[in-house]
């Protein structure tokens, strides 16, 4: 009977102490971004994101600015220029949304923090500083974007500026 007694005393000594709460690890937590740290309890805004966006013109859009005389277009996000499609006897062209990164059309990649979405700008400009189309569009994590550029969308856009 000393025994359990003496047992059942030792257990309950050991539960009623009081060990230090774990040192908490700050870093990301939101799976989404590039930089996650999955052993992190506490977030500290530090969360970077990426997603690319692709740009292509349809047939008609090729058809429009190729009669309109231009040689190249250069696809700006946020004021920065991403990358160009030239008329070529005809520029590239594409009637369903093509794969991200396809070496015929134009992809930029967008990074930001905190929020694992983001609010871009994006132009379609010609050679001469034209711009034949402009819009704000939301990227989220991780997606490839394909924003296609129509001759509609920028013939009223024309007229609207």
């Amino acid at each position: 009977m000393k025994k359990i007694l003496f047992l059942s005393l030792s257990l309950i000594t050991l539960n009623s102490c009081d060990f230090p709460d774990p040192i908490p690890v700050e870093g990301c937590t939101d799976p989404n971004a590039i930089n996650y740290n999955s052993n992190a309890d506490t977030d500290n805004n530090s969360c970077d994101f990426t997603a690319d966006i692709l740009f292509y013109l349809n047939q008609d859009a090729g058809i429009y600015l190729y009669n309109q005389g231009v040689n190249k277009i250069t696809f700006h996000i946020d004021g920065n220029s991403i990358g160009s499609q030239y008329n070529n006897g005809g520029f590239f062209t594409s009637e369903s949304p093509p794969i991200c990164f396809d070496e015929f059309f134009t992809t930029g990649s967008v990074y930001w923090s905190e929020s694992s979405y983001t609010t871009i700008e994006w132009e379609a400009i010609d050679e001469n500083g034209i711009v034949w189309y402009n819009q704000n569009t939301t990227l989220v994590a991780n997606e490839c974007l394909k924003m296609e550029l129509t001759s509609k969308k920028m013939k009223l856009f024309q007229e609207n500026h």
